[in-house]
């Protein structure tokens, strides 16, 4: 068990303030069949966002994927105080690609995180702290705030091992693969910009989990926190231990 102190030997802590990406499209035809909870839906997971999120520790970009429909037909037309990115993605990977390139393009310091979410994810309220603790476990190189529930009951998993720490609001696990919601330095980012680009390049649909292993095998270690800060809004997937619905009508 490592128990975390700030210490001139820790892992340097994110610099300034975290750069959140939030990933829309018009029509998610991959997500049409997913059993959601009761009284979901886009917009709610989106105020929870805005509810959540700490404007002094985090500036927030919304990319919007209008490939099949208007800006003005989504939701996120009437938040038109935040900053919006409108792509022409048309597919989960293409946008996830066209939402790299943007990002790549920014001049931001190496140490700075970087956060992207899907648009069907829920967080609990001081999850941009966590994530900052999560950087300061040593040898993190990515950071899940979701526990996805798969590891605890997939065939796949049944011999799983993972390393445990624990930072002042968290415990943590080391997980060999998570979604395309994740949390990463810009330099991190950067270097492994081909990999991220390879596992996603003409798919419809990103291989998050052979990515997040092939990064694994490379050397990189992801870890997510136990129990889960952030949970995809798919109940049988749902990070395990909480009741996730209240969370659905958080509102600024």
């Amino acid at each position: 068990m490592f128990f975390l102190r700030r210490t001139p030997s820790s892992p340097r802590p994110l610099l300034g303030k975290i750069e959140v990406f939030s990933r829309h499209c018009i029509i998610s035809k991959i997500s049409q069949h997913k059993k959601r909870f009761t009284g979901y839906s886009r917009e709610k997971c989106f105020q929870n966002l805005l509810s959540t999120l700490d404007r002094n520790e985090s500036n927030l970009t919304l990319i919007l994927d209008a490939f099949y429909g208007k800006s003005q037909e989504h939701f996120l037309s009437g938040y038109s105080n935040e900053k919006m990115i409108s792509i022409q993605g048309g597919t989960e990977a293409s946008s996830f690609l066209l939402l790299l390139d943007y990002i790549a393009s920014l001049p931001l310091h190496p140490d700075t995180g970087i956060y992207v979410i899907e648009d069907d994810y829920l967080h609990r309220p001081g999850w941009i702290d966590v994530m900052r603790e999560g950087f300061l476990v040593p040898g993190v190189d990515y950071v899940t705030l979701y526990d996805h529930c798969d590891k605890y009951f997939l065939p796949l998993y049944s011999k799983l091992s993972s390393r445990l720490f624990i930072s002042p609001h968290s415990h943590w696990r080391t997980t060999p693969s998570t979604t395309n919601t994740f949390a990463v330095r810009f330099g991190t980012l950067l270097e492994d910009l081909s990999i991220h680009r390879r596992f996603s390049s003409k798919r419809l649909i990103s291989a998050d989990h052979q990515k997040f292993c092939y990064l694994k095998r490379r050397g990189r270690m992801l870890i997510s926190p136990v129990p889960g800060w952030s949970t995809h809004c798919e109940v049988e997937y749902a990070s395990p231990c909480l009741d996730w619905r209240p969370f659905l009508d958080q509102k600024e």
